[in-house]
This record gives structure tokens, sequence and C-alpha cells, in this order.
């Protein structure tokens, strides 16, 4: 009787080929009950390596094949809980894996910085010359003009005064007799009120016509101020006095004056203002002389005569002034100027700060010397600008920066006077700090 033995987990019935049972020495003899018999397994091929001298290929024994059986109905050695736990642990550890990455990946703090300003100065003396010599001389061209003009001027009436004197006006006087009536000057002329003026100039006044005169009051003061009226002539007849006779027209004024006192002040406002027409008109010709080939230019202008018709504190209705000026005029070459002061400017920039703009069109020139006859000149040049902190400074390292909120990085920078106030940029949302990664810090210098 052949011995069953299980190789396997897992039996699997196999197909035994029918075969002769020997019977062993002292088993039982025929007519009693069969033995159980066997289940049925499959047979296997086993492919075995074949010692020198084994059985030839191929053939199997019946021990061989038995010893291969697997047991079908025993259960599985690992459940399928354990491979979801596996299944989720691998996803987890793949999902912590990319947030980490995308993390580093993404995490940035940007820090906007308001620096602080400090005006560097460039100031020097430049030579100008026809034909420059030396590669620090600018060529140019030196001129020079005289003009003069006497103009009036009106007064600003800011101040004012009144003047009394003697109201005036003029009158129609009217004859109606046959015969022409002679008046001399000083002839007297009444208003109904009792205002006596008296004739300028003697007048004789045609039969039946009449004819204009100009009379003055008798009495200084705002009395003399009337409105329009009618005049008798007292030192005619009474019975000519009703035959010859005045009217106004308008008003009489010059009793009370009120006039402008020009303060000392208001003339010199007008002298400036006379120089700056004279000077303009100067340099038009100058310019016109040079041409447009030197765009640079200085002046230097000279006050020669200076002359009012008044003096300051008089009373006026208009006044003059008289004046001569000489202007004498540097051309240069801009450019080259230009230059040579943006240079000597970044000669003065320390390390650690950088300019946010050089803006030319500041730039000052002022002449010191000028020589005519040699075409030469020197002028003092003056040229600023704002510098401000660059990245490559010191307190801009960003490892300066690492592990600092917002409130720390702004006290750091503007506590050491490189800022006047910092904004700090966190990405993403939740961070709150200046990250580790240095390559993820950007500063931004406004």
């Amino acid at each position: 009787m052949l011995e069953k033995k299980s190789t396997s987990k897992k039996r699997v019935p196999v197909k035994k080929p029918a075969a002769k049972k020997s019977r062993a020495a002292g088993s039982r003899s025929a007519g009693k009950a069969p033995a159980k018999r066997k289940p049925a397994v499959k047979k296997v091929a086993v492919k075995k390596s074949r010692a020198a001298g084994s059985r030839p290929a191929g053939k199997v024994t019946v021990k061989e094949v038995e010893e291969l059986e697997v047991d079908i109905h025993q259960p599985a050695a690992v459940p399928l809980m354990i491979y979801r736990r596996i299944a989720v642990t691998f996803i987890f550890v793949v999902a912590a894996a990319l947030v980490a990455v995308l993390y580093l990946a993404t995490v940035q703090a940007v820090i906007h910085v308001d620096s602080t300003e400090t005006f560097l100065k460039a100031q020097f003396i430049a030579n100008i010359y026809e034909t420059p010599i030396q590669e620090t001389d600018v060529r140019g061209v030196v001129r020079s003009g005289t003009l003069g003009r006497t103009q009036t001027f009106e007064p600003t009436w800011e101040s004012t005064t009144d003047v009394v004197g003697f109201a005036m006006g003029t009158v129609t006087i009217t004859n109606e007799m046959n015969f022409p009536q002679q008046l001399v000057a000083t002839t007297r002329f009444l208003t109904p009120e009792g205002v006596l003026f008296r004739l300028e100039d003697g007048v004789t006044v045609p039969a039946g016509g009449s004819v204009d005169g100009i009379v003055r009051a008798d009495q200084a003061g705002e009395v003399g101020d009337i409105a329009a009226s009618s005049f008798s002539i007292p030192g005619l007849s009474s019975a000519r006095q009703r035959l010859v006779y005045a009217q106004s027209a308008e008003s009489f004024t010059g009793g009370v004056t009120t006039v402008a006192v020009v303060a000392q002040s208001e003339l010199d406002t007008a002298a400036q203002s006379l120089q700056d027409e004279l000077v303009m008109d100067a340099k038009n010709m100058l310019r016109a002389e040079v041409g447009e080939v030197l765009l640079g230019e200085s002046f230097e202008v000279t006050v020669d005569e200076q002359v009012f018709s008044i003096e300051g504190g008089a009373n006026a209705s208009a006044f003059d002034v008289t004046m001569t000026v000489t202007v004498t005029a540097v051309y240069y070459d801009d450019e080259t100027l230009e230059k040579i002061a943006v240079a000597k400017l970044y000669e003065g920039l320390g390390q650690g700060q950088m300019f946010l703009s050089v803006d030319t069109e500041q730039m000052t020139v002022a002449v010191e010397v000028y020589d005519i006859e040699e075409q030469e000149a020197n002028v003092h040049v003056y040229l600023e600008a704002p510098a401000i902190t660059s990245q490559t400074s010191d307190a801009m390292e960003v490892s300066r920066f690492v592990g600092m909120d917002e409130q720390e990085v702004r006290d750091l920078l503007v506590g050491e006077g490189v800022a006047t106030d910092v904004y700090v940029e966190f990405f993403p949302f939740w961070v709150s700090s200046v990250p580790r990664l240095k390559d993820h810090i950007y500063i931004d210098i406004r």
C-alpha cells in the first residue's frame, strides 16, 4: 500500500493510472473486503536532473507523483484585508511624498523693501575750449551781447492813498440875448446848492448860441465833486442871469482822488520783468549766431544800467524803468559734459548701493570765468541723484531672513536704516515665515 504525502499547500486531485497491485507477503487473502480507495490525484510530471546511472528520462514513479499531490481544500495563507492595507499604505506614502515635493517646489517668500534714499552729489569745474585738448575737456564757444530799453509800467494798486484837490468839469454856457456875452477868466458859476466854481479861461458866448468852458471848484476837497447840475452867473445882472446861464452834462471830479502808492518792491518787480525780457531777447540773438550744433548753454548776466522815473513810495498812475544788460553765453557739447558728470557721480557710489535713476536734465552749469578772445571758459557743474540699497548689499543677504516672520524682517531692515518700510508676500497662503530654502527667497527693492 502506497503511502500518501502532501508536498504543497493546495491539494489537486490526480487521476492515478490503473496498475496491478502486488500482494505483499502476509496480505489479506482473496474473498475479503477490498482495501479503501485513495482519493484521485493528478499526476504532475516533474523534471528532475538525472545523475549518472539513473533511470531513463521521462520515467516517473507512482511514489514521486504522490509526493506532488496538493490539497485543494486548504485555505489561503494571505487574507485580502492585508492586500488592502498594503495598498492604502502605499497610496498614503505616495501622496505624502507628492505633497512634500509640491511644497518644496512652490514655497517662497518675496520681501518687498521700500529702501531709504541717499542723495549723492557730483560737483566739479569743467574746462570749455573751442578745440579740446584732453579727454576731460569739453568743446564749446563763448559769445556776449548788450541790450537796453525803457519800458512803462502801471502800478498794481496794492497800496493807495487819497489826494485832496480842486474838482473840475465842463459846462455849456448858453446866451439867449441878441448880442454876444463876453466872460473873463475866474468868472463865477454857482450851483443851486451854493457850490462855487470859477471859469478857467475867458470865453465869448455868441448871441442866441452856446459855448463850452472849463470851470474849477473855488474850494478844495470833496465839496467840488458834484453830479451834473445847472449854474447861474452871479457876476451878471439879475436880468442877464435869466438869459445867460450854464449846464453840465457829467459829474465833476478831482476834489478827492484815490491814487496808487508805488512801493520799492513794485519797482523791483518791474525791473526784474524788464531784465527777463532783455535777457531772453539777448539769448535768442546769441543762439541764432551760434546755431544748433552746441546744445548745452550757460549764461552770465550783468545789469549795466537801471533807472526809475519815480522813487519808491511815490504816488503815480504809471512809471518808467530804463535798463541796460550784458549777457555772456557759453555754449558747449552737452552730451560730453553729461557723461563726465555721470561718471563722477558713480565714483561716489558705495558698495551695496545703486541709483534709481540719474536725471541729467537736473544738472546745473554756471559760468565761473571766461575769455571771449581766447574762446574758453570754466563752468561749475552740479549733479545729484538718489541712491538706494542694492541686492548686493550685505543687508540684503537672504540667509539673514530665514525663519523670520514679516514683522521681524521689517524690524531688522528698518532698524538698520536701510528701509523705510517692508512688506513680505508668502506663498502658499498658510506660510507665515521665510522658508529655509535660500533660492526660494526673493528681494524686491523699490
